[in-house]
């Protein structure tokens, strides 16, 4: 049922559509018939850049008729009169103003239309009104239409020197000298040159082609980028962002390991406690009050300071654990002690490809539990990824 409703309404949208196109041939085809002709402006979408660019009407007329005068009005007013040269005119795009477009407030935006009537006087002595709108936007845009590709606005730091950056440039007939791109550190940074020659076309920058590890950006940073588009003295700018967000972890655990031996092994991978001797454990409890690799596991820890714990994320896992040096086994710990750690682990993606990754993760000690002196259990909160 559904299918048919959508094939009905598919055939009711295309009939309304040829309905509404007849009705408009028959609209133009009844005035080329009473009036002798009209008017069809063919250019109507105009770049910021297209201050003089000529703007070509078709005059469609009726056997045996001509135009002889075209005018252009805005508003009522005639603001200028197209070169009439047989089935066809021009006028040029200066006529329209200064492409400025003041808001509700006053302040000029970079984008906006020109409405406009075309009246064309006929050698039968009549006369035809053809309304239009002509419209003025931007010659830069951020990313590409035709792929449908957005460019980020946040990534870790991992990952960006991996970004495109697509921007598009559009011009009626105004010719684009040069296109640049300047990058920032954060809002009150200088813009500095990016380095790198662009197209005039439009296209696509690797950020890992430009200068911008010159910034030494870094986690909770800001990259800002600039595209400047030229023609002669007009400039056309457009400017964006990407957030540089920390790299969260993918799983986390809150469990408790104990000194018995039904208990004392932790799998970080899945959180699961297990018994002594079990094949799947990665760490296990160490008396007194530690914990040691088993298993043959490929992990290894660094002691970091308590605090860290609360802000950590996968790279400062890895850049602390890269800047120590990897144990095993630890023993003596106390409340707040904190680790980060190393691991290799496969991960099978929805196509069943395995592939294997360096996990990072974080690793606090808490809630030590003593009876008679000596400790049998703690709690181990940690979170890990990649």
């Amino acid at each position: 049922m559904r299918n048919n409703i959508k094939y009905w309404g598919l055939c009711l949208f295309i009939a309304v559509g040829l309905a509404s196109c007849e009705s408009e041939e028959d609209d133009l085809k009844d005035r080329t018939s009473d009036l002798g002709g009209y008017a069809l402006l063919t250019d109507r979408s105009l770049s910021r850049f297209d201050t003089n660019e000529e703007l070509n009407i078709d005059l469609i007329t009726s056997e045996g008729v001509t135009a002889e005068t075209v005018e252009i009005l805005q508003d009522g007013e005639v603001v200028g009169t197209a070169t009439v040269s047989g089935e066809s005119a021009s006028f040029n795009s200066s006529i329209l103003g200064n492409f400025t477009f003041p808001d509700d407030d006053g302040i000029d935006e970079e984008e906006g239309t020109y409405p406009v009537r075309i009246r064309t006087t006929y050698s039968n002595g009549n006369v035809s009104e053809d309304p239009f709108t002509i419209s003025v936007g931007k010659v830069l845009s951020l990313g590409n239409a035709a792929d449908e590709y957005d460019n980020p606005n946040q990534i870790t730091m991992d990952s960006l020197s991996s970004v495109s950056l697509a921007y598009e440039v559009y011009s009626f007939s105004a010719p684009i000298d040069d296109v640049s791109l300047m990058l920032k550190k954060n809002e009150d940074g200088t813009y500095m040159p990016s380095g790198v020659e662009l197209s005039t076309d439009g296209g696509y920058v690797e950020l890992s082609e430009t200068n911008y590890e010159e910034l030494n950006l870094m986690v909770n940073d800001t990259l800002h980028y600039k595209f400047t588009a030229t023609s002669g003295e007009m400039t056309d700018v457009i400017e964006s962002t990407i957030a540089i967000t920390p790299k969260a972890f993918t799983t986390s655990n809150s469990v408790t390991l104990t000194d018995d031996a039904l208990t004392n092994q932790l799998n970080l991978a899945t959180g699961e406690i297990s018994e002594e001797g079990n094949e799947e454990g990665e760490i296990r409890f160490l008396d007194p009050t530690g914990f040691e690799v088993i298993n043959d596991v490929d992990i290894s820890f660094v002691e970091v300071e308590s605090e860290f714990f609360e802000e950590a994320d996968v790279l400062t896992a890895w850049e602390a654990f890269e800047a120590g040096d990897p144990e095993t086994s630890f023993t003596d710990l106390e409340s707040g002690d904190t680790f980060v750690y190393k691991t290799t682990r496969e991960v099978e993606d929805e196509d069943g490809n395995v592939e294997t990754y360096n996990y990072y993760g974080v690793l606090q000690i808490s809630n030590v539990t003593t009876v008679d002196g000596e400790v049998v259990s703690y709690d181990v909160e940690y979170a890990e990824g990649y």
